[in-house]
């Protein structure tokens, strides 16, 4: 059966976050190139000594992040939130699933909404910005760049960011379960390593380890790989590489189809639409909330105090203690929830 009707729903709800993110692609690289390449004409006028001193670095960010990037980071999320979390909240996804149409088309639908855009409007914006910086008097400054991972890295990021947020929403059962996962398992690697390697530190004076491979699990935060910038950490291709996102972007549609078959619209408007996943978030979130309590706790310890002291490990203790008991009400609360929203 043709999937035009499909389509038509889905851009009905998603148009209005589509043409922002139009704008803001717009904004992000070709407007600003040329408000840019204004400014450094003029800076190198009023003073060409100092203008020298930044300008390789002034070129190369203006293929990076700005704010404009995180902004349409924020709505691409907010449009796989629109697209699978608000129709289970709004009971949509019941009239949504009687249509004639498998599930599995059903989610890649949803995947392309996003994708499509983002593959059309930012090789266009990107490229018309950096024939404009190359053609200019500044072109020279991107000789060095890596036009590849310039190029690639963030395009993968916002749609390995994309592809996460809907794989998010394939297990939770409305929209503000699916913003709080997507936001907790977005920093989630690098998060729970700090964690554990502070508890090593204090209790053990040991947590160097974790320390340094928390460094390496920045890797699979995918928003990252959209702060590319030539002359920093960042564009490092020995820390970001290209397969990751790809790879990730492949999971994560493979398994968000896989999910959304097996979905279970009785729970819609729960926290988990899966039953058998809640054991493993009520011991992660105890377990995680313990440790951020033992942190905040050892933090109350003046500065001079520290070092290994008993004082530390008694606070931190006391820290842990009142998270896992607090951990435990928010468990029962969030696993007990029914969220619906009367919608159209």
């Amino acid at each position: 059966m043709s999937v035009k009707g499909l389509l038509r729903k889905e851009w009905k709800q998603s148009r209005a976050i589509l043409f922002l993110i139009t704008l803001l692609f717009l904004f992000h690289f070709p407007i600003r190139a040329m408000v840019s390449i204004e400014n450094w004409r003029e800076e190198v006028r009023s003073a060409p000594a100092e203008a020298m001193n930044y300008l390789e670095w002034s070129v190369h960010s203006a293929l990076g992040m700005s704010v404009f990037s995180l902004v349409i980071i924020v709505l691409l999320v907010t449009l796989a939130v629109q697209l699978i979390g608000s129709e289970r909240s709004t009971r949509r996804q019941d009239f949504a699933f009687a249509l004639p149409y498998r599930r599995r088309t059903m989610f890649l639908v949803k995947w392309l909404m996003g994708v499509v855009p983002v593959l059309i409007l930012y090789p266009i914006t990107f490229l018309s910005a950096y024939f404009m910086i190359v053609s200019s008097e500044f072109g020279f400054h991107l000789d060095g760049v890596n036009f590849l991972e310039a190029f690639m890295l963030p395009l993968l990021g916002f749609i390995a960011t994309y592809s996460f947020t809907l794989f998010i929403g394939t297990i939770t059962g409305e929209m503000i379960s699916q913003i709080a996962l997507t936001f907790i398992f977005t920093i989630f690697p690098v998060g729970i390593l700090v964690l554990v390697g502070y508890f090593f530190e204090v209790n053990f004076n040991n947590g160097y380890f974790f320390g340094r491979i928390s460094e390496e699990a920045s890797r699979f935060i995918w928003p990252i790989y959209t702060v590319y910038n030539p002359t920093s950490a960042m564009g490092d291709g020995e820390f970001m590489n290209l397969w990751i996102p790809l790879a990730a972007t492949l999971l994560f549609v493979g398994a968000g189809q896989w999910l959304y078959e097996q979905n279970h619209s009785e729970f819609n408007g729960e926290f988990l639409i899966f039953k058998q996943l809640e054991p493993i978030f009520r011991a992660g979130i105890i377990v995680c909330f313990a440790l951020l309590g033992g942190m905040i706790g050892s933090g109350l310890v003046p500065w001079s105090l520290k070092n290994g002291s008993i004082l530390e490990l008694v606070f931190y203790w006391v820290g842990a203690a009142i998270f896992t008991y607090l951990s435990i009400l928010l468990t029962n609360r969030l696993f007990s929830m029914n969220i619906t929203i009367k919608g159209k």
